[in-house]
């Protein structure tokens, strides 16, 4: 395989975690980021629906191979601003916005659903048929591997496993493998809220309306998790909502869940006093 990388960036810290462990194995990588989507700096930049800038880059770094990482939610300001300037553009031909939309409304066309990673699947067909390569599921996982949940009280903060968090976390591994969810929340016993196509943020968000405050929250991937599309993630912006809803214990399939700032996360959550769990298949 070869040993160059071009991450296609979304928002948040993990394309540059990323970035910074593929080099620590020797890949030289570069970042690429999306004009009102990316939060952080990049070593390229394209415009929102860029399918013909980033096929060029593609080609100027000699074809590396492709990941994309982070969250792809442009702001609404930034998508009604565009819009209108979006359409002028495609009238009048500026640049390569006429073939951009048409490229668009194809792949919009292909996609099955408005979930996430259908978007993604109809992405990656298009850009292998182009002839453009995507770094291979079990690679990212490779170089992700320490930042993964691990079996385990991650830690100290003491939480007592009790035969119901096991039976729900049977239960979230049905959900996933079934694409329907990877998160679920959990209070006396009960499910009180599943992730939908908000995400675990929210999904955490709607529990607290639900049913208040301290809560256990559940998160896992699936058993034949394609990292490509997706990789089942905590972070900082995860932890501060675990805070201000007082949450007792985020429950974690180990190596298949990531957590991004891994290190810091777990320091903030023990001084919090919310228990950080991975848990296995294996042990059930």
């Amino acid at each position: 395989m070869g040993s160059k990388v071009l991450i296609l960036s979304g928002r948040g810290e993990l394309p540059h975690l990323f970035k910074s462990l593929a080099k620590e194995k020797g890949l030289e990588t570069f970042t690429v980021g999306v004009k009102g989507i990316t939060d952080k700096r990049s070593d390229f930049e394209i415009p929102f629906l860029g399918f013909v800038e980033l096929e060029n880059l593609l080609r100027e770094l000699n074809n590396p191979y492709l990941v994309m990482l982070g969250k792809f939610e442009p702001s609404l300001t930034f998508a009604i601003t565009q819009s209108l300037i979006n359409r002028l553009k495609v009238l009048f031909g500026i640049g390569n916005f006429k073939r951009n939309f048409e490229i668009f409304k194809t792949l919009k066309e292909q996609t099955p659903s408005l979930l996430p990673e259908d978007a993604v699947k109809t992405f990656i067909r298009y850009m292998e048929n182009k002839g453009f390569k995507f770094l291979p599921s079990e690679e990212i996982r490779r170089i992700l591997r320490s930042e993964f949940a691990t079996e385990g009280n991650l830690n100290g903060v003491p939480f007592k496993l009790e035969d119901h968090h096991w039976e729900f976390f049977k239960k979230a591994k049905v959900l996933a493998d079934n694409d329907i969810a990877q998160t679920v929340v959990i209070k006396d016993k009960h499910i009180v809220a599943v992730e939908g196509i908000e995400g675990t943020n929210r999904t955490i968000e709607r529990a607290y309306k639900l049913v208040g405050s301290h809560f256990t929250v559940i998160k896992v991937g699936r058993t034949f998790q394609d990292y490509r599309i997706d990789i089942p993630a905590v972070g900082l912006e995860t932890l501060k909502l675990l805070k201000r809803f007082k949450v007792k214990a985020l429950l974690l399939e180990a190596d298949r869940v990531l957590i991004v700032n891994k290190r810091r996360f777990l320091e903030e959550a023990k001084k919090s006093g919310i228990a950080i769990i991975g848990l296995s298949p294996r042990l059930l």
